[in-house]
């Protein structure tokens, strides 16, 4: 019997198991966790007392070996022997990494393929033992180059640390790699420091975390081949009305519009832009065509709602003759071209990731949108796995609040307490600020820090901070990307709109008059997305906590 079954942060497999045979784990007891969650949902199918894991994710025969990849992987493949069977039900054989090395074929006449693998790996761990007394360093497997960052590696946690070992392992980093204590490397410790403080910052936050969790598995469902049911998923019902387009494994970058350019970006590819021209510039959504279901046009959102005639188009271009040849792509450009063959899409439901969608050319059958880094979205003709990533989450344009980092959300307690041109302000007033201990509280589920993670935090985000820790004080450096003023954005009409001459919604003002759930919810429904997202973070903490309070019954 097969079982599928995922854990990720607290979650656990959630079984008493006995493995002193070597080769199973004879189950004692089913505790809570994934396995009981399964037997709820499989009640013809459950695991019982008794019954044997013979295989993890192929591997099988060692139960240390299965041990380790039940603790080292977050989604797994158990094969089952039940209790009272009298033959086990043997896993396919599948190849492990001796079998590669050693070059040689799974099956020798004779011998079992498993033997064969057995010894293979024999050698293969022999020789690698030989190279460490040598002094050789065995060499990593290459990883795909569109491979997201371990976040967890990065941080050197476990994938289901708590937030004092987060935290732990942070603060270990952020001093043994502060670019001041490598004059002689600096370029390469800043680097390395980026990437701590995006790990800490996806980590950290509780919402982020589920999310980039749930990428990781998607991406390992994929590793696998394992497909999700997409049959009963109804794109036009369930993609947003407005979203914004993540690709698969990269949760940090979305498709943008810059300059009336198509290109990928994460929020450290557009520094100096603020958290709301970044978005606005990331906002899509779809026009369905009635000739051929789940047909569409991918929009601007601004230009949405044109009709068959109108609008700026996702459009690509191939020539007559090419149909066949899968080694022709074409980018992806932003226009007004209402050519069907150039604009019109097909969209499906991704076999991989819930809430991932995929766009194929709707007259170009096997091409894919495909997102190829740096920041290149094409049109594939034969999606390389290695490089291509055409799944692509669509999140909800309302949701986007949840990316705002903490830096963010300090700046603007900082400018208001008098720090917006520069100025100090004492630690102990910026964590007692109402919109920080909001943050804190509704957003990463915490109190707010104490002195020590804070003087961490500006330590590893010296770029941004100058932190005076003798006199426990903080303001934005100068010359930081902070205080960086953004550029003018450009509008799809190739016309510069400068923010400061926008007129002020008078949503924030209706918002702060506004004191019980349904009135704010019914404000927010009828507001347009612009105005939801030009508000600031001092207008949208007090809402979200609002929102978040519990109802109770009111007469």
């Amino acid at each position: 019997m097969l079982v599928t079954v995922s854990i990720s942060g607290s979650n656990r497999l959630g079984v008493d198991a006995d493995w002193s045979d070597g080769k199973t784990l004879y189950i004692k007891a089913i505790l809570a966790g994934a396995v009981s969650d399964w037997n709820k949902e499989n009640p013809a199918k459950a695991v019982q007392p008794g019954d044997r894991v013979i295989s993890v994710n192929g591997v099988s025969g060692d139960a240390q070996a299965m041990v380790r990849e039940i603790k080292d992987r977050s989604l797994l493949q158990l094969l089952f022997q039940k209790a009272g069977d009298e033959k086990p039900e043997e896993p396919e054989p599948v190849p492990v990494p001796g079998v590669a090395r050693a070059g040689m074929p799974l099956d020798i006449p004779g011998m079992p393929p498993r033997t064969v693998d057995v010894l293979l790996e024999i050698r293969a761990r022999a020789a690698e033992k030989a190279n460490a007394r040598k002094g050789i360093a065995p060499k990593p497997p290459p990883k795909p180059a569109n491979e997201p960052p371990n976040h967890y590696e990065v941080l050197g946690i476990d994938l289901r640390a708590d937030d004092a070992a987060i935290k732990k392992g942070y603060r270990k980093l952020v001093l043994q790699w502060h670019p001041d204590k490598h004059p002689a490397d600096r370029a390469e410790a800043e680097v390395k420091i980026r990437q701590i403080n995006l790990a800490y910052e996806t980590i950290s936050n509780p919402l982020k975390r589920q999310s980039y969790d749930q990428m990781l598995q998607a991406i390992e469902r994929k590793r696998l081949n394992i497909r999700l049911e997409t049959q009963f998923i109804k794109p036009r019902m369930s993609i947003p009305k407005e979203f914004m387009l993540c690709p698969l494994g990269h949760s940090d970058k979305f498709v943008r519009i810059v300059d009336n350019q198509l290109l990928v970006q994460s929020r450290d590819d557009a520094l100096g832009i603020a958290f709301q021209e970044f978005f606005q510039a990331a906002k899509f959504s779809l026009w369905w065509l009635p000739e051929v279901n789940n047909m569409c046009r991918l929009r601007a959102r601004e230009t949405a709602g044109q009709g068959m005639e109108g609008g700026i188009n996702v459009s690509f271009q191939f020539e007559a003759g090419q149909e066949e040849d899968d080694t022709v792509e074409s980018a992806c450009e932003l226009s007004e071209d209402q050519d069907m063959k150039r604009c019109n899409l097909i969209v499906s439901a991704s076999p991989f990731s819930q809430g991932a969608y995929r766009f194929e050319g709707a007259f170009w059958p096997g091409r894919y949108m495909s997102f190829r880094g740096p920041d290149q979205l094409r049109m594939a003709g034969k999606v390389d796995e290695s490089l291509d990533v055409a799944d692509f989450l669509l999140v909800d344009f309302s949701a986007a609040y949840k990316f705002m980092t903490t830096s963010e959300v300090l700046k603007g307690a900082v400018e208001g307490q008098s720090g917006a041109q520069g100025g100090y302000v004492k630690l102990g007033d910026l964590r007692a600020d109402l919109s920080v201990r909001l943050y804190f509280q509704q957003m990463l589920g915490s109190a707010v820090w104490n002195n020590k993670d804070f003087e961490t935090f500006f330590e590893g985000h010296y770029e941004e901070w100058d932190f005076d820790a003798k006199k426990s004080r903080v303001r934005m450096r100068p010359d930081g990307p902070l205080m960086r003023q953004a550029p003018q954005p450009v509008t799809t009409n190739g016309e510069r709109s400068p923010v400061s001459e926008r007129e002020p919604s008078g949503l924030a003002e209706k918002l702060s008059n506004t004191h019980s759930q349904m009135a704010t919810v019914k404000l927010l429904l009828d507001a347009n997305g612009d105005d939801l997202a030009r508000l600031s973070h001092a207008a949208a903490v007090p809402v979200l906590s609002r929102l978040a309070e519990k109802v109770t019954n009111q007469a």
